[in-house]
């Protein structure tokens, strides 16, 4: 199949729903082979991503500097274990633990549109297997997936590909709209002392915020909504679901900073949320006037840096979170700098920004 450059031009074709679709056993369309365990001990600091059996980030466990055989670019990782049945394509070199196999297609190998096309395919029978029913080679390879295909019955990878190149654009105009408008509405940057030029204070956390629990709750008890449930994550700006609120339930106000006495992690809530609350493990939430998103995001991070020491057996609470002192720039009259920490992130935000619109032009 001839591989494309760039994207090019917009060409109809049909919906998913009028292809005709057919099972194929894996090992019909892919080789299957096993990856190689790097163990915690062994691992080396360093660039390239290792491969583990995770749901997320594409299943990039670690970034290493180590070296072996798995070393290999354009596959699908299958996860045997951990989330298992979960697959992913990976374009650039990678090395590979043996909680996954490798899946080299036999046809248009290489190709990242039709190999990301085939790894949700393969994912979509992930709900078939569990810790207790994992994905050996000989169990991937009778794995039955569905694929769109030709008249003559085959898989159609010309079709794949083209579907996955225009939802691929889709998706690249929408993110350059959305980082053109942050742009426009954060306007220019402006030339601020650096950090190391700024004078610095220490405070209690308690002199500046108000620090208060949300109502016990639980997320378990709420059906899938549109409000994000808050507790001691420390991913995800600690958000763990999206619910719907009870009939006429008080939601905690946004425009705070939320921190898990689990680990310290701290994330300033944009929003309206439901968090927490009820047990020691709870979240606290901090408050005070002069916070607003991007000088709530600079105080966060320096909470963060002074709370990380938390862990479960060793928890923060009301009291201590108080107690503790963080260092912020402050102004001439000694107080926090707000307008500096507001624009100092703003100018950070506007560098991020710039960098990632030059990335997408450049795709």
């Amino acid at each position: 199949m001839p591989r494309l450059d760039g994207l090019g031009e917009y060409v109809e074709i049909p919906a998913l729903e009028e292809k005709e679709w057919k099972a194929f056993h894996l090992e019909q369309i892919g080789t299957i082979t096993s990856g190689r365990d790097i163990y915690a001990a062994e691992r080396i600091d360093g660039y390239t991503p290792y491969i583990t059996s995770g749901g997320t980030n594409n299943g990039v466990g670690y970034f290493v500097g180590n070296d072996n055989d798995t070393l290999d670019a354009g596959y699908i990782a299958l996860n045997r274990n951990g989330a298992v049945g979960k697959a992913f394509y990976h374009q650039e070199k990678s090395l590979m633990g043996n909680d996954c196999r490798k899946i080299h297609l036999k046809e248009a190998d290489g190709n990242l549109f039709v190999g990301q096309f085939v790894a949700l395919c393969i994912s979509m029978q992930s709900e078939c297997f569990s810790y207790s029913r994992k994905l050996g080679t000989a169990r991937a390879k009778q794995m039955l997936i569905m694929l769109p295909v030709t008249d003559a019955g085959e898989p159609d990878y010309e079709y794949m590909e083209k579907y996955a190149r225009q939802k691929f654009e889709a998706m690249l105009s929408k993110y350059r709209a959305y980082v053109e408008a942050r742009i426009a509405k954060l306007g220019e940057p402006i030339v601020l002392p650096t950090l190391e030029e700024k004078e610095w204070r220490e405070f209690h956390i308690g002199e500046l915020f108000e620090v208060s629990r949300p109502t016990a709750r639980n997320k378990d008890a709420y059906q899938t909504g549109d409000i994000p449930f808050v507790a001691s994550g420390s991913v995800n700006n600690g958000v763990t679901k999206l619910c719907k609120p009870f009939e006429e339930e008080q939601l905690d106000d946004g425009c705070c900073i939320t921190v898990s006495p689990v680990d310290g992690s701290t994330f300033f809530q944009p929003m309206n949320f439901l968090g927490r609350g009820g047990a020691g493990s709870s979240i606290l939430m901090l408050r005070c006037s002069n916070l607003n998103l991007y000088c709530g995001q600079f105080i966060a991070r320096a909470i963060q840096q002074t709370c990380s020491k938390y862990t479960y057996g060793h928890m923060g609470n009301k009291d201590s979170i108080k107690r503790e002192r963080i260092m912020l720039p402050v102004a001439d009259s000694g107080e926090p700098d707000y307008e500096y920490m507001e624009q100092y992130t703003k100018n950070m935000m506007l560098r991020k920004y710039h960098q990632y619109l030059a990335f997408l032009r450049s795709r």
